[in-house]
């Protein structure tokens, strides 16, 4: 819902991340139509910033170059499968805020090149962030990103929302809840009620 404080959540992670890795360990791209999350692309950790479905679908076709260069080749010896170490370089996190937005674009929106590299994201390095408003949750779960991260057993956060919208992920439904309050779901741990902190930017 709006001010459930997804946006914070969202700042949140990516502090947490830059505040843990280096930039030659972890790398962002925000994809943020109405600039939530402007005051982290200082950092040196962050590699693109979209506000626009033109500037999204630019740097996402990019970065799906780059990571498709990650894929290993046919031929990779199963030792260098099991390590992963046929390349190299950072983590890449792609984070996007009002997804709802940005899936609303051509084609399904920008992200739609990137979904065929979800089913390899562990090997290439690959991270994908999402938050969408409440509204309309149940209809978007048909949307092939976000429907694909379902079936992989992507972690999600359940906060504040209409009950009406139905099971999200892991049989959860939203419930009205207060501001930075969710049901943390996670596929091998289970469901956990957590209340995010609150960054320096607030909610």
């Amino acid at each position: 819902d709006t001010e459930c404080g997804k946006s914070n959540l969202l700042r949140v992670l990516c502090a947490g991340l830059m505040s843990a890795c280096t930039p030659q360990q972890a790398r962002l791209m925000y994809v943020d139509y109405r600039r939530s999350l402007l005051e982290l692309t200082g950092s040196e950790h962050s590699i693109g910033y979209a506000t626009s479905w033109v500037a999204a679908a630019q740097l996402l076709d990019e970065m799906r170059d780059a990571l498709a260069g990650r894929l290993p080749p046919p031929d990779l010896p199963l030792a260098q499968l099991r390590s992963r170490s046929w390349w190299s370089g950072s983590e890449v996190y792609v984070v996007v805020d009002d997804y709802d937005l940005v899936a609303s674009g051509p084609g399904g929106g920008p992200l739609a090149s990137l979904l065929e590299l979800l089913p390899q994201a562990a090997d290439i390095g690959f991270h994908l962030v999402l938050a969408r408003s409440a509204g309309g949750a149940g209809r978007a779960m048909f949307d092939p990103v976000i429907q694909r991260l379902r079936e992989m057993g992507t972690p999600a956060m359940i906060m504040s929302g209409n009950p009406d919208e139905g099971a999200l992920f892991g049989g959860v439904r939203p419930t009205p809840l207060p501001p930075g309050r969710g049901v943390l779901v996670r596929r091998r741990i289970g469901n956990s009620l957590v209340q995010v902190a609150r960054s320096a930017q607030g909610i």
